[in-house]
Formats: structure tokens, C-alpha cells, sequence
């Protein structure tokens, strides 16, 4: 059972949120409240500090500023986990991207379909890659990434078993024997398929970041790849020589196309 706080200290000059926030972290940093835990309730911590309600929302806002904490509406303040980078600088897979950072993934394969690419309609036209695996990723307990990867007809005679234990790179390089020389990779932000959500979830997320990618080994697509990733858990990051030019990069969209682009939303 958790121990009560010490009271706030009225008298300070330090503003009774400050005091209330650094209590709040203090329980955090003690592993009293872990990664995905929700925080207790505006009531809840009016009543066992005697704050107003103005007090307790400075508090959590003061701890979301500082990533410790995120909100989810109509459900809470939860504790943040760990958030990851990966490098697009760097051509390396999605586990490999983890294990560089010190982090071992808890990982689960969910589905190995030998028809799956050519069934669901996922990757471009085009690429003849009927094979789909799709794993599950977390982190301290939590699913932070749902990976469906697309493979050529050649790796369906692998089986799940063995799929179960190699990584995508992996499976291409000594399986298949294709080297992989570069990667399209392409980021954007959208809803979910029900399915991935449910794998995400609870809670379900509403938006997450989708990374999709296309290996090539010489003028051949090998792999295409979708990541379903939770934003509040992993971040991209991109080492760039000289000055970035926005405007440069901004495709402009003929009338015609947006009024299509508008009426299919």
C-alpha cells in the first residue's frame, strides 16, 4: 500500500503546484507509479492534498511539459514511458534500430500468413510480396509497435517456427540470400486499422505514427514493411549536412487533384 505524502508546505515560496508536481515525480522516480500507470484522479488528488483544482491541473501540466507524463482524453494523466529514437540516417532494421540503443524488446509473432500480402491488399501495385508476417513490440510490459512485413513467395517455406526467431533483415540476408542495399522510408500520421489498434491496446490509440518502408536488393523490392507506432514512445531523427530548406521540399497539389483529395475524406 502506498504511503500518504507528506503535506505541502503552505509557507514555502515555492507555489503549492511546484510542490505537488515534485511529489508526483518523486512516486514516479521510486517506481511507485511505473510507465503506463495513470496518475490518481483531479479529485482524488484534491481531496489527499487540499488543493484546488487549478493547483492539481498547474501539477500535471507542469509534469506533461516535461515528458513524464501524457493525457489521454476521457480516460486520464498517464506515466510516460521510455520514448526511442530511431535514425533514418542509418539503413538498419527496426529491431536492430532498438538494440542499438541498449534496448532488448519484448517481441511476439502474431501472424505468419503465406498469403496474406497477395489477400489484403497492403503493399503498392505492383510488388509481388504474398508473404506477411506481423509482430508485436513493447516495452516494460507495454506495446509500443505492431510490424507487418511483406516477403517475397520464396520465404513461405521458412514456417512460423523459424520466423518466430529471425528478424526481416535476417530472414532476407541468410534465408533468402538478398542483401539489402537501400531503404525508401516514408512517415505519416493516421487512424489505425481495427486490428492493429486492438493489438496497441487498451487503451486503443486514435492516431499513431506510421512508418512504411521498401528494401531493395539491386533494382528489386525485397521487403515492403509497415510500422503502426505509438507517438508518445518513439520519435525519428534525421542528421542532416547544411541548412533545411521547407519550402523546397512542398509539392504543390493542382486544384483539381485537392477538390478529388477533399471528397474522398
Amino acid at each position: 500500500m502506498p504511503r500518504r505524502p507528506p503535506p505541502l508546505d503552505r509557507h514555502s515560496e515555492v507555489p503549492l503546484y511546484r510542490q505537488l508536481a515534485a511529489q508526483l515525480l518523486a512516486r514516479i522516480t521510486a517506481g511507485e507509479l511505473r510507465p503506463g500507470d495513470r496518475l490518481p484522479s483531479e479529485p482524488e488528488l484534491m481531496a489527499e492534498h487540499g488543493v484546488s483544482r487549478v493547483t492539481v491541473r498547474q501539477a500535471i501540466a507542469l509534469l506533461a511539459r516535461s515528458g513524464k507524463t501524457s493525457a489521454h482524453r476521457g480516460k486520464g494523466t498517464f506515466v510516460a514511458g521510455r520514448v526511442v529514437q530511431h535514425d533514418l540516417d542509418a539503413l538498419q532494421g527496426f529491431y536492430q534500430s532498438l538494440r542499438s540503443q541498449g534496448i532488448e524488446p519484448e517481441t511476439r509473432l502474431v501472424d505468419w500468413a503465406v498469403d496474406g500480402g497477395a489477400l489484403d491488399g497492403v503493399p503498392p501495385h505492383g510488388l509481388d510480396l504474398p508473404v506477411r508476417l506481423r509482430r508485436v513490440y513493447a516495452m516494460e510490459g507495454k506495446p509500443f509497435a505492431v510490424v507487418s512485413a511483406y516477403l517475397p513467395a520464396e520465404a513461405a517455406p521458412l514456417g512460423r517456427p523459424r520466423a518466430e526467431h529471425l528478424t526481416v533483415y535476417e530472414i532476407l540476408a541468410q534465408y533468402l540470400g538478398l542483401a539489402v542495399e537501400r531503404a525508401e522510408v516514408t512517415i505519416r500520421c493516421g487512424r489505425p486499422p481495427r486490428e492493429i489498434g486492438a493489438l496497441l491496446g487498451p487503451p486503443r490509440p486514435g492516431m499513431v505514427l506510421l512508418m512504411e518502408r521498401q528494401s531493395f536488393a539491386g533494382p528489386r523490392v525485397c521487403e515492403f514493411m509497415q510500422i503502426h507506432i505509438l507517438p508518445e514512445r518513439y520519435e525519428f531523427r534525421l542528421r542532416v549536412a547544411g541548412e533545411i530548406e521547407l519550402a523546397r521540399g512542398i509539392h504543390h497539389v493542382p486544384s483539381s487533384r485537392r477538390s478529388t483529395l477533399r471528397s474522398e475524406t
